[in-house]
């Protein structure tokens, strides 16, 4: 038990590290100018290199609960490392696909406006674009935060631990219930409240009060990102009850 505490206890500060890493690297490429192709090629090598440590680091944590017996941080990030193309592959459809949803939320004004204006033609009464908007921010935010990656998780899942043979996991949760809920509410705790607490700003007075602000806000929101995504990791990989792998056992 003092070996699995300390094999899990080095995996998440190292996933705590690559994601500071990550970060950095981040803020440092939003800054790299693209006039010349010299810094256009090492903005590109940037944005690879964000990529690889971001499918390394995270798909250590999903082969580290997806791996049978006992875990060990190391074989983990080997296993990994090992699968390392296919998860950088899957990472970069993933960025695309969330790309094009974005896409698509700035064009939905405009089906939005013509769904409401047949509406109005055949309900004979007056049907706002605005709530026809509302209803498509709703469905985009249940394919963005639900659907998606209760599909996509087990599939990152079984790549870190299988390969390309992991791709096969696709709709592996999706038949059971504490999956569509956890998978939202920890995303959101890895996602969306560490960039409101960064945001948030309080009103207090002073320079100094401000900076422990900010430090304390952005303190909570990396420990909130890391441990939510581990927490994830654990149900999308195995979890309690098992979710990702077959529920049923050979008879003697």
């Amino acid at each position: 038990m003092t070996e699995a505490k300390r094999s899990f206890a080095l995996l998440a500060l190292v996933h705590f590290a690559v994601n500071a890493l990550v970060l950095w690297l981040g803020y440092y490429w939003l800054g790299v100018p693209e006039s010349r192709a010299g810094t256009l090629a090492w903005s590109a090598a940037l944005a690879l290199g964000a990529v690889l440590a971001v499918a390394w680091s995270y798909g250590s944590g999903l082969a580290y609960f997806a791996g049978d017996g006992e875990r060990r941080a190391a074989r983990a990030w080997r296993v990994s490392l090992r699968h390392l193309l296919p998860l950088a592959a899957a990472v970069v459809v993933l960025i695309l696909i969330y790309w094009l949803l974005a896409r698509w939320s700035d064009y939905s004004a405009t089906p939005a406006f013509r769904m409401a204006s047949w509406l109005t033609l055949r309900m004979r009464r007056p049907v706002r674009p605005a709530s026809v908007q509302r209803w498509f921010s709703v469905v985009l935010w249940i394919v963005r935060w639900m659907v998606i990656p209760v599909l996509l998780l087990p599939v990152f899942a079984a790549v870190a631990k299988s390969g390309w043979r992991g791709l096969s996991a696709i709709g592996t949760n999706t038949g059971k219930l504490v999956y569509w809920i956890a998978t939202p509410v920890l995303l959101l705790c890895a996602l969306r409240i560490p960039l409101m607490l960064v945001y948030w700003v309080p009103r207090v007075s002073g320079f100094g009060m401000q900076t422990a602000s900010f430090v304390a806000r952005a303190g909570v929101a990396y420990l909130l990102l890391g441990a939510a995504w581990l927490l994830l990791a654990f149900i999308t990989s195995r979890g309690t009850p098992r979710l990702t792998q077959p529920s049923t056992v050979g008879s003697p």
